[in-house]
């Protein structure tokens, strides 16, 4: 049987590419959604818009691998090895993470 850290990891990987591989819808009017995309932008992570979904997805997916218990600097690997071949780095992703953590992960 696959360790639960296994399978978070695989699911980060596939629902972090299907988000930024599919269209996306265009993002909700929803305060911390638009405030968590406006301070990605502000640390320099560029995406087109039609991909707000895409990211709000992974920010979300961020806190899930936190609840099984993957450190930041796991998820942010993980994470990079999905978006890092599209030019985002590492350093990027990390920006990411924290920000996901602190904006969607509860308490």
């Amino acid at each position: 049987m696959p360790s639960p850290r296994w399978l978070a990891r695989l699911t980060v990987l596939m629902m972090a590419g299907a988000a930024l591989v599919a269209s996306a819808a265009i993002a909700s009017a929803d305060p911390t959604n638009d405030a968590y995309l406006a301070q990605l932008r502000a640390q320099g992570f560029n995406f087109p818009p039609d991909r707000d979904e895409a990211i709000i997805a992974v920010a979300h997916l961020i806190c899930y691998d936190r609840s099984w218990g993957l450190t930041p600097d796991a998820i942010a690997k993980d994470v990079h090895e999905v978006l890092g071949p599209r030019g985002v780095t590492l350093g990027d992703v990390t920006s990411m993470v924290s920000l996901a953590e602190s904006t969607y992960c509860p308490g």
